[in-house]
C-alpha cells in the first residue's frame, strides 16, 4: 500500500506584530501543531516581536532575511538595477514553490498578491483569510484589484458576517466561495495571571469605575471619541467618579500627545491613563468594569473577546462591523453610531447596576467559550484547508 504524503501548507502572516491578526494566526498553527499532522511552514512578510512565537510553531522564514530589504547596500543595488517589489516577490515565490507545498494561506489581504503569485505562476492553491473591511480593504488596493484578484482565490475565509457581506455587496464576491469563521482566543491559555494586578498599581482609586478602551490608536478606532466621551460623562453624571483606561498605546504615542493636549484645555486629563501593548493584557483587561469599543470599523477585534472572556460587558456603535454581533447575542448594549450621549449614557447604566453588569459578563463569557474559542474554530478552518488539498492528495490537479 503507498503511503500519501503528509499535506503540507505555507502561511503567510503580514507582520509579527502583538495585534489581532497575527495573534490569531498564532492560535490556529498551534491548534494545528498539537491536533493534527498538517506539515507547514511560516512566512513573516514583516518581522516584530511575535517572531519567537512563530519560531516555535513552526520553521519560520521572514521576507527581509530573504531579500535584503534590510541591508542598505542591496536596498541601492535594487534602485540601481531597477528591481522592483514585484520582480523580488517573483522570485521569493519562485524559490518557495520548490518547497512543495499544497496550499499557500493568506492571513490579512496584504497577502492578496502573494497568493496571485503563487497561484498564478506556480499553479499552488490559495486560501485568503479577511481581516478588514472597506476603509482598510480600500487603503491597502483598488476595488477593482480586489474584485478581480479574491476572485482567484481558491477559497475565502472571513472573521465575521459583517466581513463576508462586505465583500460580498462591495466586491461581488460570490457567497459561496466565502466561508464564514470568527475570529477567536485560545481560551485554554487566557487564564489571569496569578499577580493578579490592582487599581492602586494604575493610580486608580478603589471607588473609581474604569472604563476599559484599547488598540492602536487611530480614526477607524475612533480614539478620537475618547475625549468627547469623557467630557460628556463629566457633564452628564458630574458625581460619576471614572477613569478611562486606553490600552496598546502609552503616552509618548504620537496620537496620544494629541489627545492629552486636547484634554489638558478641557480639564479631563485626570480622568485618562494610556498605557503601552503588554504581553499579558488579560491582567489589565482584568481590571476593567466595561469594555467600550468607540471603532468605526472593526471586523472582529480579539480585545474583545478577551474582555468578554473576563466578563465585562462590551458597549460598541451600530452598523461598526462584527462587535454588535457578538453583542447582539446578549453580551453588551449597543449605540447608534457615533452617538457618544448614548455611550456616555449606557456606561452610566451599568455603573448603577452592578447585577446587570454580572449578568451581560456572564453571557459574554459563555458565548466565547461555546463559539469564539481555539478548540471550536480551528477544526472549521483545518476542514477548509482540507477541503482544498484533499483533491491533490486524491491525485487531482491543484489548479
Amino acid at each position: 500500500m503507498r503511503i500519501q504524503p503528509a499535506k503540507k501548507v505555507l502561511f503567510i502572516s503580514h507582520e509579527a506584530s502583538r495585534s489581532g491578526a497575527p495573534i490569531v494566526l498564532l492560535h490556529l498553527l498551534n491548534w494545528l501543531k498539537k491536533n493534527t499532522a498538517l506539515q507547514f511552514e511560516i512566512l513573516l512578510l514583516t518581522d516584530g516581536p511575535l517572531k519567537p512565537d512563530f519560531e516555535k510553531a513552526g520553521k519560520t522564514f521572514v521576507l527581509s532575511d530573504l531579500t535584503g530589504q534590510h541591508t542598505y547596500t542591496n536596498r541601492v543595488k535594487k534602485k540601481l538595477l531597477g528591481i522592483t517589489l514585484v520582480e523580488q516577490y517573483k522570485k521569493t515565490a519562485a524559490h518557495f514553490s520548490k518547497r512543495r507545498y499544497d496550499l499557500v494561506y493568506g492571513n490579512t489581504i496584504v497577502s492578496l498578491p502573494w497568493l496571485k503569485i503563487f497561484k498564478e505562476s506556480h499553479s499552488i492553491k490559495t486560501l485568503c483569510c479577511v481581516h478588514e473591511l472597506s476603509y482598510v480593504l480600500n487603503y491597502f488596493f483598488t476595488r477593482e484589484y480586489l474584485e478581480e484578484n479574491l476572485k482567484q482565490t481558491n477559497a475565502v475565509i472571513a472573521v465575521s458576517g459583517s466581513v463576508k457581506e462586505n465583500l460580498i455587496n462591495e466586491f461581488n464576491l460570490p457567497a459561496e466561495k466565502i466561508h464564514l469563521h470568527y475570529e477567536f482566543i485560545n481560551t485554554d491559555s487566557h487564564l489571569t495571571n496569578s499577580n493578579a494586578l490592582g487599581k492602586a498599581d494604575l493610580g486608580i482609586g478603589h471607588d473609581e469605575f474604569i472604563i476599559g478602551m484599547g488598540g492602536t490608536p487611530e480614526w477607524r478606532k475612533g480614539t478620537d471619541q475618547v475625549i468627547p466621551l469623557a467630557i460628556k460623562l463629566k457633564e452628564q453624571y458630574p458625581d460619576f467618579k471614572f477613569k478611562i483606561v486606553w490600552l496598546g498605546a502609552g503616552e509618548d504615542n504620537d496620537f496620544v500627545k494629541q489627545l492629552l493636549y486636547d484634554a489638558r484645555k478641557c480639564d479631563i486629563d485626570n480622568r485618562l491613563v494610556f498605557l503601552e501593548s503588554k504581553p499579558n493584557p488579560l491582567d489589565f483587561i482584568n481590571l476593567f468594569d466595561v469594555f467600550v469599543l468607540l471603532s468605526r470599523e472593526d471586523p472582529f477585534p480579539l480585545i474583545v473577546l478577551e474582555a468578554a472572556f473576563l466578563k465585562k460587558p462590551i458597549i460598541a456603535f451600530e452598523n461598526s462591523g462584527g462587535t454588535p454581533e457578538l453583542i447582539a447575542q446578549g453580551a453588551g448594549l449597543l449605540a447608534p453610531y457615533l452617538d457618544i450621549a448614548q455611550i456616555a449614557n449606557l456606561i452610566h447604566v451599568l455603573s448603577v447596576d452592578p447585577a446587570l453588569i454580572d449578568k451581560i459578563g456572564k453571557k459574554a463569557n459563555d458565548l466565547v467559550l461555546a463559539q469564539y474559542n481555539s478548540n471550536i474554530v480551528s477544526p472549521g478552518i483545518y476542514n477548509e484547508i482540507n477541503k482544498l488539498i484533499e483533491p491533490v492528495i486524491n491525485g487531482g490537479n491543484n489548479q
